[in-house]
């Protein structure tokens, strides 16, 4: 034992003093920032929020942590990634977040949250390029969507096209250190509850710590396809409030112990040939709820050089954690269905356009015709007196933009327009942007809009609107931008904003 201790020490002092050519670490500083000063007011003219919202990113990079040889630029690399979120809205009274000011609090608001994006360190090519990790906050991106977790990842990649991926740790949820609720499963009300009366809010759930884990596997090496099968598991854990309304009487009903919090699996696949077209699909599919959620498919011609057909197809029916009283209701699914086209009739002026429909299904009958909770246009003896006799819905709509490039600028014009059974939607953009003396930044648009609601005839309005900004580029990357935003429309009368923005990058 002592000998091989021996043998490393010496292996590793030589390594440390033998000469080597190394790539210098890049380090990498970027910045986001967003401040908008706004009131958002009723009918009558009466501040209802005001709002002074201040969004903020800090983001840093560390590459090439380790040595790597200049004569093996496919060696292992180590690189460190992290962003950080800074969302605050000064506009909003502090007694929102009063636990204790019953009249006024908000449970989970918080006037200056900040979370922690993503911040992992990150390992490719190692064992002869067989593995490659991350260890700390990251996101997952597949056919289950956007996930994130704390915890770490190992990755195989073969030289056979074919590479496996395994994960585990704490999912991301709101109401932990540095955390924010937007990627977990929705339908349950989670936050901090720490300074919370027992009997306030008790549909308001404590946040606990997420078990999770998932694998992979998925095509790799080939430039033209791409498919990757997924599988996901993540627990509830703590105790859960069942009496959704405090009776006052009796002590709420809790449920503890660990329990499905969300299982499912995904698959999707890419291909593409450049000069024919492409095709992108894929599923998930919902284990706890055993049903498909999701679909979609996607299929791209390429006619010609600056023509591109494409056909979208996207299924979708809501499903939520396993613990929300949301699974006991009928969720029903929507059907998109949709033609897009996209044109270059010039190196300077594109045109593209595209056309789409909903399909959803809705209740044809009623449930009870003799129940006094029907509608009191609902006749008993005649239902199509209220439900409709046709069991699927149709929304549709369509769109048409343009853009035109000249020199250091752009103009463009955009329509869009949504009908339906609930109402209608319409209108268009028109709007340009122009660089001057590479530095100076001015850009406008202006808009027309109109709507109507057929449940609410007394809310159709025309709103008329404009955007003004100038901006300066001071570095690669690093702008600064100020906008003026003035709306107008007979129910709220006029609305302004301004923005401020800030974006700034630093690489070494």
């Amino acid at each position: 034992m002592s000998a091989t201790l021996a043998t490393v020490g010496a292996l590793s002092t030589l390594s440390l003093v033998a000469p080597r050519q190394a790539l210098a670490m890049d380090a990498e500083v970027t910045s986001d920032t967003a401040a908008q000063f706004y009131d958002v007011r009723s009918p009558t003219g009466e501040t209802v929020l005001a709002r002074r919202r201040l969004t903020t990113t800090l983001g840093v990079g560390a590459y090439d942590l380790i040595d790597r040889p200049l004569d093996k630029p496919m060696g292992p690399e180590l690189s460190f990634r992290a962003r950080v979120r800074y969302d605050a809205d000064y506009g909003a009274s502090g007694s929102e977040s009063d636990a204790t000011n019953y009249g006024r609090l908000v449970p989970g608001f918080s006037r200056g949250p900040v979370d922690l994006m993503y911040g992992y360190v990150e390992g490719r090519r190692f064992l002869s390029g067989w593995l490659g990790f991350k260890l700390g906050r990251q996101y997952v991106v597949d056919s289950l969507g956007w996930w994130s977790f704390d915890g770490g990842q190992a990755r195989v990649t073969t030289p056979f096209f074919v590479a496996a991926e395994a994960y585990g740790g704490l999912e991301v949820r709101g109401g932990m250190p540095l955390s924010t609720p937007r990627f977990e499963r929705e339908g349950v009300w989670r936050g901090d509850r720490t300074g919370y009366d027992p009997a306030l809010y008790p549909s308001f759930q404590p946040a606990t710590i997420a078990p999770a884990f998932g694998a992979a596997i998925e095509s790799t090496g080939l430039t033209w396809l791409h498919g990757r099968l997924s599988y996901r598991r993540v627990y509830n854990t703590g105790k859960s409030n069942v009496t959704e309304f405090a009776g006052g009487l009796v002590a709420p009903t809790l449920y503890d112990g660990s329990r499905i919090s969300q299982e499912r699996l995904g698959y999707s696949i890419d291909a593409n040939l450049s000069e024919i077209g492409g095709v992108k699909a894929g599923i998930a599919y919902d284990l706890y709820l055993a049903r498909v959620t999701s679909m979609y498919a996607s299929v791209d011609g390429y006619v010609g050089k600056r023509l591109t057909l494409s056909l979208d197809y996207d299924f979708f029916q809501p499903s939520f954690d396993a613990d929300s009283i949301w699974n006991f209701f009928a969720g029903e699914p929507m059907n998109d269905f949709g033609v897009r086209a996209a044109f270059d009739a010039t190196e300077k002026l594109s045109v593209a356009g595209g056309a789409h429909a909903r399909m959803f299904t809705v209740q044809t009958s009623a449930n009870n015709p003799d129940s006094a909770n029907n509608s009191p246009n609902f006749r008993a003896s005649d239902p199509r007196s209220y439900y409709p006799s046709n069991g699927v819905a149709f929304d549709e709509g369509a769109n048409l933009s343009t853009r035109y490039r000249f020199g250091q600028g752009s103009v463009g014009v955009r329509g869009n327009g949504n009908f339906g059974d609930g109402g209608d939607r319409v209108g268009a953009d028109v709007f340009g942007e122009r660089l001057f003396e590479t530095r100076y930044v001015a850009s406008a648009r202006a808009s027309l809009w109109q709507w109507n609601d057929k449940l609410r005839p007394d809310r159709d309005a025309t709103s008329f609107g404009y955007v003004g900004g100038i901006g300066y580029i001071f570095a690669p990357r690093s702008r600064a931008l100020i906008e003026w935003e003035h709306n107008m429309n007979r129910l709220v009368g006029h609305r302004f904003r301004l923005m401020l923005w800030l974006t700034v990058a630093v690489t070494k």
